[in-house]
């Protein structure tokens, strides 16, 4: 048995093969809130992520993340000003993740196909951010404000696969899938519809929970 694993092992995670390398990547993002956050917020964030590796030792490599997510999405459409009605704006307010993470990396070296794991320590910052929009063709920004924002202490593993589909003497473009269960600690935060406009005044329905994320990954890796 013990012999299976090493093979295993071994076929997984080549240690020679390919030359380590610096590496980057950027990915489309999805995020879905588990435990008490799914409870709170039942709906999948989507945004954008990248990061950078570098290697200090074969297989391992350091490096950092950071992704941006938006979970949910107010407009409406008001008179600029009371007294000039004939000038209308949008007001949009989005509920936003922004996450960062530090991460140390295990991962396999052959030729192709290169499994990968991730261990990540970092932080989920979720803000909630209202901007004034002109509604003529560019619609350009007027003035924004972020109305409410909280920061919570994040921390995860998470695999990841490559697959390379071009290479030369400079670098490497691979196809890049991977996960990560994020364990967030509690935070406050908005949601869609969570902001009531009384007399000129906010009134937040704020919601409080520990903040884990379960997301996934799909985007290039480029190695150089």
């Amino acid at each position: 048995m013990k012999k299976i694993y090493i093979i295993v092992l071994t076929l997984l995670f080549p240690l020679s093969g390919v030359a380590q390398l610096s590496d980057f990547d950027i990915n489309v993002l999805l995020g879905a809130p588990q435990g008490e956050f799914q409870d709170n917020l039942d709906r999948t964030a989507v945004g954008i992520n990248g990061g950078i590796a570098y290697p200090i030792a074969a297989p391992f490599y350091i490096g950092a993340e950071i992704g941006f997510m938006t979970y949910g999405r107010d407009e409406r459409t008001e008179n600029f000003n009371p007294n000039i009605p004939e000038v209308r704006v949008n007001v949009v307010t989005e509920y936003d993740i922004l996450t960062g993470h530090a991460f140390l990396r295990f991962e396999g070296q052959g030729e192709v196909i290169r499994p990968y794991i991730d261990g990540l320590v970092g932080f989920n910052y979720l803000f909630t951010k209202t901007t004034i929009e002109d509604r003529g063709n560019n619609f350009d920004d007027i003035a924004s404000d972020t109305n409410f924002d909280d920061t919570a202490l994040s921390y995860g593993f998470g695999p990841g696969i490559k697959f390379r589909v071009s290479s030369n003497e400079e670098r490497e473009i691979l196809i890049n899938l991977k996960t990560r269960y994020l364990f967030g600690a509690n935070a406050a935060y908005l949601q869609p519809g969570s902001i009531e406009v009384n007399n000129g005044s906010l009134i937040f329905d704020e919601s409080e929970s520990k903040t884990d994320l379960l997301t996934i990954h799909l985007g290039v890796s480029i190695k150089f």
